[in-house]
């Protein structure tokens, strides 16, 4: 029998281990370039975040990409070649998921041992984030209602809640929508969507908020790729689904690429292969289509639309895909505003002031976003929040969890306050 415990161990071991040795000796660099040169890069190196050019220190738009060992000297030479500057940040990014896997898991002992169900402090899983959002469900049920609208691609159930105190009958309020996970790997969003519930149902720190708003909240749009981060590649950022044919190579699809907005008039988006496939067809992925649905259901009365993703600090609005403005371009830079100085106002010293504008003049032209279609859809109010990485990027130590959705939920009351100012 201890013979048997012993194997057990020294599997489950050799599979942790074994599941961060895809990531050895690879190494994050900083590029700089101009916008369309950074943009090209999407289609073939995993961009793990952008900075604009207003923040970085070369005065250029720069992006942290990551680059293999087998890969690096081709890519240096192109950038050399494009005059492009580079330096190195992280020399083996094996060693930095290893020690946050190592950070999860000391957390996750306190917060069992505290006995709470889910806590600032750590990252949870999918079966324990559905399982809170039933938990608050049977305890406030004159509040909140948890739906279950779909399955994902490997059948995992996407519920999302709704909030309100009239049982979503008045026509009259406006309603708010907040998605989470869209892409995978980044953890803290779905944190932050809970803390948003958190504050409106539980804690309740603001009457107006839920008396005179409704709310819909997805915490975990893409479970299967979450889960398959947290348990198999730290770095996996689409959905799960097979390419067309069936075929196992080159496994899912942008769901930030996937949206009816100038879907498929991008190039570098139609290649299963690439990190921002745009999926075989708009609304492709069953995942992204649960969004589509709940705004489409919701329409009428959707002020307000906040994708969270991670991370650069910066609330980015539409045009993406060619740097206009729609017509409401300078309400939407205010309610921006107001929201970046609501979190700015809680934000560690360290943090990097957020960053307010068009998503295509601060960054680069993207396509197929769920922040330009609901826009185009008619919902006032449209935007992908980055949400603070500071040093760490998305593998943020769970200490910082805390400090993010606090901030966050700032910035969220704001821009609530800003859609009661104008109804």
């Amino acid at each position: 029998m201890a013979r048997s415990v012993l194997c057990l161990l020294l599997l489950a071991a050799a599979h942790v281990q074994g599941r961060h040795e895809k990531y050895e000796g690879h190494q994050l660099y900083r590029v700089a370039g101009p916008a369309q040169e950074i943009g090209a890069l999407e289609a073939h190196l995993d961009i793990i975040s952008a900075i604009p050019a207003a923040r970085s220190t070369s005065g250029q738009l720069e992006a942290l990409v990551r680059l293999a060992q087998e890969d690096k000297q081709k890519w240096l030479l192109y950038f050399d070649q494009k005059q492009m500057s580079y330096t190195k940040i992280v020399d083996n990014l094996a060693d930095i998921i290893r020690d946050e896997e190592a950070k999860i898991k000391r957390t996750k002992y306190a917060a069992k041992r505290n006995g709470k169900s889910i806590s600032w402090d750590t990252y949870y899983g999918y079966e324990e984030i559905n399982d809170y959002l039933d938990e608050l469900g049977e305890q406030y049920p004159d509040m909140v209602t948890v739906m279950n609208p779909g399955l994902s691609y490997e059948g995992r159930q996407i519920k999302y809640v709704r909030i309100s105190t009239t049982r979503f009958e008045d026509l009259r309020k406006p309603v708010i929508i907040i998605d989470a996970c869209v892409h995978a790997r980044e953890w803290i969003t779905p944190a932050v969507a809970l803390y948003i519930i958190n504050q409106l149902v539980v804690d309740i720190v603001d009457n107006n908020l839920t008396e005179r708003l409704d709310w819909v909240i997805i915490p975990l749009v893409n479970p299967d790729g979450y889960e398959y981060s947290i348990t198999q590649d730290r770095m996996w950022r689409k959905t799960r689904s097979k390419a067309p044919g069936g075929t196992e190579e080159c496994l899912g699809v942008d769901g930030n690429r996937n949206f009816d907005h100038y879907w498929g008039t991008s190039a570098a988006s139609a290649d299963p292969c690439s990190l921002i496939y745009e999926g075989p067809a708009p609304f492709s992925e069953p995942e992204i289509r649960v969004v589509r649905d709940v705004i489409v259901q919701n329409l009428d009365r959707a002020a307000m639309y906040i994708s969270l993703h991670s991370y650069g600090s910066m609330f980015l609005y539409a045009w993406g895909n060619n740097g206009t403005l729609p017509s409401n371009g300078l309400a939407l830079h205010v309610a921006g505003v107001r929201m970046a100085t609501a979190i700015e106002e809680l934000a560690l010293e360290k943090a990097d002031p957020y960053i307010v504008g068009n998503a295509a003049n601060v960054l680069y032209n993207t396509t197929g976003t769920s922040r330009d279609w609901t826009r185009a859809v008619g919902i006032p109010f449209t935007y992908t929040l980055e949400l603070p990485g500071y040093e760490y990027g998305f593998l943020l130590p769970p200490e910082y969890i805390e400090q993010i959705v606090k901030e966050t939920w700032d910035g969220i009351a704001a821009g609530a306050h800003y859609i009661l100012s104008l109804y």
